[in-house]
């Protein structure tokens, strides 16, 4: 094709037809840039069906990060409700000083506000995006915004969980410790993650009583209600960080949709 326009170019120069010429180098020029144009155009079209692929693996991942993290979060506040329960119910025990009529509740009930879950989010999809400069591939905004909110919110809520390990272990702990047989939770207790059961617990009861005086209950009740207090706050955040996963799943999956 090169060879047959230099062929052109040359008959019309060698028969002095400058003016044909002229019309015919600008026509050579419109066509040499007509071809650079398509070829930047093809170019950009292959560039944007890449960024488009990528973006869908990337919104899908997302999906499946956030409904894997729902249902562990789900699982938590399963767990963290029947702690708030158990506090109610042993707050109540408290105040009808009825503690030697349910030693068995009460050792339940123990065991029980000592069981709460703390929900750890998986983020390695949303941190990597957010950190590795793959936001910008994502055309949604609201999207790359709900991104940088949601790790924000995470590191938000773990002060809460902190604060309430801390009162537990520094506080309430060393209070029951003092009164009351806690081995006696040995009896009935499980470990969700030993899927083996290689867990060995105790086979009988303590020989101890539990040891409260009266001027105590007011205490007790009141170490109760600080160790709700603080899972509350744990409580409504799992709540409201459900809510923040499921308007984001939604988001993802609209999103999806246009794709």
């Amino acid at each position: 094709m090169i060879k047959l326009f230099r062929k052109i170019r040359y008959n019309l120069m060698s028969e002095n037809k400058m003016g044909k010429y002229f019309k015919y180098a600008i026509g050579e020029i419109l066509l040499v840039v007509i071809g650079i144009l398509l070829a930047l155009q093809i170019n950009t079209w292959n560039q944007q069906r890449i960024e488009d692929k990528k973006e869908i693996e990337l919104l899908t991942s997302l999906k499946e990060e956030f409904k894997y993290n729902l249902t562990s979060l789900d699982e938590s506040i399963k767990v963290n409700n029947k702690v708030n329960q158990s506090c109610a119910a042993l707050t109540q025990i408290i105040r009808l000083n009825s503690l030697e009529e349910n030693p068995d509740l009460v050792d339940e009930l123990l065991i029980n506000i000592g069981a709460f879950n703390s929900f750890d989010a998986i983020t390695g999809v949303s941190s990597e995006i957010v950190n590795s400069g793959k936001l910008s591939i994502l055309k949604n905004g609201a999207i790359r915004e709900q991104l940088g909110n949601w790790l924000t919110l995470i590191i938000d809520c773990e002060e809460d969980i902190l604060f309430r390990s801390d009162n537990y272990t520094m506080n309430l702990m060393p209070f029951l410790m003092k009164r009351f047989p806690l081995a006696n939770g040995e009896l009935t207790k499980k470990l969700p993650f030993d899927k083996n059961n290689y867990l060995k617990t105790y086979k009988e009861k303590s020989p101890f009583r539990f040891n409260l005086p009266k001027e105590d209950l007011m205490e007790f009740e009141n170490q109760v209600w600080h160790h709700k207090h603080n899972h509350d706050y744990v409580v409504i955040n799992d709540l409201n960080l459900k809510d923040f996963i499921l308007s984001t799943i939604t988001m993802l999956e609209k999103e999806l949709e246009k794709q």
